[in-house]
């Protein structure tokens, strides 16, 4: 049997997997949340101060991205045999891929002719937030793209540590966001992509969430909405706390909920949680109102990068082929094995982990792998699997001991170097 043949049984195997994963966590998505005796959380230290926080979410941001650099001079060193003129071609490797388009978008606004016209795809929240510091401040495109992307990556930081300490105290909080800043994806999220901005909405929304501030959670889901498509999935986490917040509140565990109570708390959920999609249909507006379709976003994704929505399955087998037969070396390394390795180690993440964290945290990782790595033709999964927010508490909270948790993120360190140096530096990763 060839590869190809190999990977497409192998793919459906792991596509009735899923399924099977999914129907098992789908009951448990409504019984943890409305159940007579809600998932417990136990009780933990108490959470860091700010200053203490902030200092070590800042440490951690600038020795990761002091990593990103050292790995670069190495990269031109090794190449130059010196290191005069390293930061003139840094400079040229920061806009690989789709940066330069954003650039374009925060300069010139979205238009409706040329090449330009194309780039509708992008979605809007993260150009132009940037285009509106260029507008306030007067400082360049690029200039408000990198302040924008490293700030967010920040807060991105601060806000996985909160988020991680409400179940497991200090201590998951800062392996969480020690994971999320060393993960091997995140110098994407330092120059122009809407990366971090978007992990950030997501961040938040779910943080509110979990504080019971649904207003803020819907409307920081919102704007999730509208800086990626995924972004709408944020709805299932904010739905999930909210019919906790359901049940919590109505308190008498001993007395029966009656199927009345149930569908009400249900009803009035799923309304609330209707505004995440605002920021979607503002994009749509915004197709509607360039081009008279509310979907050209799609026409163009599918007419000019050949990118469509297909299943895990097959998505599995041409990366399984491409891993081996791609005719560049650094594409196998750097596109098609992590994502063969991201298509299995997800879901069995997630089978590991169900029952120890929030089903709507597992939920919401279902639906945002599934979807992030259905394309037709998918050569950015690592970078979407790391906008994954519930990966980083999951794998913070695995290792038990410190020198466990050490030797993982000592891995993870030089899975940041190596897709540094393949990404970033040798540009082969998307």
């Amino acid at each position: 049997m060839d590869l190809d043949a190999l990977g497409k049984w192998l793919g459906w195997l792991l596509m009735v997997g899923y399924i099977v994963l999914t129907a098992m966590e789908l009951p448990r998505f409504f019984t943890s949340a409305l159940g007579p005796t809600a998932e417990a959380i136990p009780t933990v230290e108490a959470p860091a101060s700010r200053r203490r926080l902030l200092g070590e979410v800042l440490a951690a941001f600038l020795i990761s991205r002091l990593l990103v650099l050292l790995v670069c001079a190495v990269g031109y060193w090794i190449q130059q045999k010196t290191v005069s003129g390293f930061f003139d071609a840094l400079w040229n490797k920061l806009f690989p891929w789709d940066a330069p388009h954003y650039i374009d978008i925060i300069r010139n606004g979205y238009v409706t002719e040329g090449e330009g016209r194309l780039f509708i795809v992008f979605f809007p929240f993260y150009p132009m937030l940037c285009r509106c510091l260029t507008m306030l401040t007067g400082i360049s495109a690029t200039a408000a793209s990198f302040i924008v992307s490293n700030a967010a990556l920040v807060g991105c930081g601060a806000a996985v540590y909160r988020l991680a300490e409400i179940d497991g105290g200090p201590t998951l909080g800062r392996r969480a966001m020690l994971l999320l800043l060393f993960c091997p994806m995140t110098y994407f999220y330092s120059i122009s992509y809407t990366e971090s901005t978007f992990l950030l909405m997501t961040l938040l929304a779910v943080l509110f969430a979990r504080r019971r501030r649904f207003g803020l959670a819907v409307l920081f889901g919102a704007m999730g909405s509208s800086a990626r498509l995924i972004g709408l999935a944020t709805a299932i986490p904010i739905f999930w706390e909210m019919l906790r917040d359901c049940r919590e509140r109505r308190g008498d565990g001993e007395s029966p909920v009656t199927a009345g109570e149930y569908a009400r708390w249900i009803a009035v959920s799923v309304l609330k949680v209707l505004p995440v999609s605002l920021g979607f249909l503002g994009y749509l507006s915004l197709n509607w109102h360039l081009f008279g379709n509310a979907t050209q976003f799609m026409v163009f994704q599918n007419e000019h990068w050949i990118n469509g929505f297909g299943h895990l399955g097959n998505t599995f087998q041409y990366c399984l082929y491409n891993s081996v037969y791609y005719d560049d070396y650094l594409y196998q390394l750097g596109i098609w094995r992590p994502q063969v390795l991201l298509l299995i180690a997800v879901p069995l993440l997630v089978l590991w982990r169900r029952k120890r964290q929030r089903s709507g945290d597992m939920a919401y990782t279902l639906v945002y792998h599934y979807i992030s790595f259905s394309q037709t033709w998918l050569i950015s999964g690592a970078r979407y699997a790391s906008g994954n927010y519930a990966l980083y508490p999951m794998l913070a909270g695995i290792p038990k001991r410190r020198w466990t948790f050490a030797a993982m993120l000592a891995v993870e360190c030089g899975l940041l170097a190596f897709m540094t140096w393949v990404g970033l530096w040798n540009g082969k990763v998307y």
